[in-house]
């Protein structure tokens, strides 16, 4: 447990832990204000009970004697207005402490979430292949949550209590050694005690919830992203019920783990007042004390008590919180950790940013190889591209197509060989260059759900979208009568996953994103495959006719739309199996003969069906 919250500790950044360190100040000031009031409150009884007998024994007339000021003062009028004021200071104190807890525990929570999201995004594709979204979310906002929520808010408050007992204690043992050392023994024996037999309990109580949590996010994606799906087949009552029982799982857990922390008050307070009330029958029946005496020493040790046994019990109930939701750090540690690079790498990377021109791309002996697989995606392929070549990348399905793509684009690092641009090796300093030249549209586009003009403009800020050029690529991909129909035209909002939209105009708007930042490249992954032959043909025309200008790599698998490119880098089985033009390989090689046999043949079924 002392590990887990050192580390917490460990990876807080320089300001988080300048906030801790200015929380830290605040609480020691509230306690100093919190063992004030007490000895103002024990003043005043004394006084009340003791008249005048107090000026020889009472804490304020030392002070009175110390600034050389007027017995005078000592009245109960001039008290009550000092108890008040103190017992203010500790109000605002406590209230000024609870604010910076909760900021700095949301506020780094925050913090942590946005490094979390960004180091996620920054992860390599193949991270995002294996990983799925909802776990990632599950990090994000429900994890991260607790840590700050659960872990961070009650660590700073078992901080606070700690800072605040120890003096307090101190003094008391100072004053009655015997009786606090005997009680505090007693208080923590027992807390101690309690905290052990539930210690495991906790621990997996906190695992438990964790999984439950995943599971619960992962219901909700699957309900909503399936969402037609559920509506055809009619499975509303499923998800529900799945998420109802999740969710009842989750509750179980946490009033589970609210009861054991909250149970040893209870308990603590019985003990404490019944031993204060058989103590002062013992001491009127057996002992020479008067009735004053007794009344003022009990009078300040339930003062105490009544700020020690809350302030104990808030250690061991926020302790039994932290023990519950430490497996929440524990499955992000190692993300925890590793985010806190992204900054320094991300301003390295921003540094080698150059703005270059592309002239070339070369692949040499270049292999891939997914894990757990025995065999290679990409088996030593060798090849090179020019400047405004236009490329068609072909292959039956499986042949590695799209997995070529995403080592060319520096989504995936190839696990031997080169890809070289502009005559200099791809690396991490400098892929920011490269990616900079690129337009890039997959088969499925990404739509969010925002206006027309922001997906096109994807990740610049609306205020900085340049109108022009959005009409201009609508009407070039074909889109600027149905946008022009809408009542709100480009400013429409296409829907969540672009729902609105056909695929075949969602391609259209993943088109005109690729060409909005007038890329030197562009790389369509079977981009147009949803896209009528008209379209198709008229989209294509308007890029091969940039001649010289942009570099167009296409997988596809369309022949008429094949015979358009200068030349063709034909694959099978993850290796080079020709390249050339569409004549030399329909000529020279076999397997490309092949490929045009099945697809011709496709084809045709598929006329024969419309």
């Amino acid at each position: 447990m002392l590990s887990q919250i050192l580390f917490l500790f460990k990876v807080l950044s320089k300001d988080q832990k300048t906030r801790f360190l200015v929380l830290l100040f605040s609480m020691i000031l509230t306690s100093f204000f919190e063992i004030l009031t007490i000895i103002f409150i024990f003043e005043y009884i004394s006084f009340l009970s003791s008249g005048t007998e107090y000026i020889n024994v009472g804490v304020i007339n030392k002070l009175l004697d110390f600034f050389n000021l007027n017995y005078d003062l000592l009245t109960l009028e001039n008290l009550s207005f000092i108890l008040i004021f103190v017992i203010l200071l500790g109000v605002f104190s406590n209230l000024l402490t609870i604010y910076l807890t909760n900021k700095f525990s949301l506020k780094t929570g925050g913090e942590i979430e946005s490094k979390l999201f960004l180091y996620y995004m920054k992860r390599d594709y193949l991270f995002h292949l294996n990983t799925t979204s909802s776990v990632l979310m599950n990090n994000i906002f429900e994890l991260v949550k607790r840590v700050a929520s659960f872990v961070l808010t009650p660590l700073m408050i078992v901080l606070s209590k700690v800072i605040f007992l120890i003096p307090l204690l101190s003094g008391l043992i100072l004053y009655k050694p015997k009786i606090t050392l005997i009680t505090t023994a007693l208080f923590i024996g027992i807390y101690y005690i309690i905290f052990r037999i539930f210690k495991e309990q906790m621990t997996f109580l906190g695992r438990l919830q964790t999984g439950v949590s995943e599971k619960k996010f992962s219901t909700l994606q699957q309900g909503l992203n399936g969402i037609k799906e559920v509506k055809l087949l009619n499975k509303f009552n499923f998800f529900k019920s799945s998420y109802d029982k999740l969710y009842g799982e989750y509750v179980n857990l946490e009033v589970k783990r609210d009861v054991i922390g909250k149970f040893p008050r209870y308990f603590l307070e019985l003990v404490t007042f019944t031993t204060a009330i058989l103590f002062v029958i013992f001491l009127i029946n057996n002992l020479n004390y008067n009735f004053n005496e007794i009344i003022v020493s009990i009078s300040f040790f339930l003062v105490c008590a009544y700020k020690i046994i809350p302030a104990m019990q808030q250690i061991y109930y926020h302790l039994t919180i932290v023990k519950n939701h430490l497996p929440a750090v524990d499955a992000i540690s190692e993300d925890l950790i590793n985010s806190k690079k992204i900054n320094f790498e991300i301003a390295n990377e921003n540094k080698n940013v150059k703005n270059k021109k592309f002239e070339s791309l070369e692949v040499k002996n270049l292999k891939f190889k997914y894990k757990n697989e025995d065999y290679f995606s990409i088996d030593d392929l060798n090849f090179k591209i020019n400047k405004g070549e236009k490329i068609a990348i072909t292959g039956l399905s499986g042949s590695g197509k799209t997995t070529l793509i995403h080592i060319l684009l520096g989504l995936i690092k190839q696990t031997s060989g080169k890809v070289i641009i502009n005559g200099e090796l791809t690396s991490f300093k400098n892929i920011s260059s490269w990616r900079n030249l690129l337009g890039y549209v997959p088969q499925s586009v990404f739509i969010t759900e925002k206006s027309i003009r922001e997906n096109i403009g994807f990740g610049i800020s609306e205020n900085n979208i340049d109108n022009e050029k959005i009409k201009k690529l609508l009407k070039i991909t074909k889109l600027s009568n149905v946008v022009n129909s809408l009542p709100k035209k480009e400013y429409t909002d296409v829907g969540e996953r672009g729902l609105r939209f056909s695929g075949g105009q969602q391609q259209r708007l993943g088109i005109a994103r690729a060409l909005y930042n007038d890329p030197e490249v562009i790389v369509l992954d079977e981009a147009t495959n949803a896209l009528d032959v008209l379209t198709e043909n008229e989209v294509l025309n308007y890029l091969i006719g940039f001649k010289n200008k942009i570099t167009v790599i296409m997988i596809t698998h369309r022949i008429d739309t094949i015979k358009k490119f200068d030349k063709i880098i034909f694959l099978k089985d993850g290796k080079l199996d020709g390249i050339g033009t569409y004549n030399e390989l329909s000529e020279n090689n076999q397997n490309f003969k092949t490929l045009l046999k099945v697809k011709n043949e496709e084809d045709k079924k598929i006329n024969n069906r419309s």
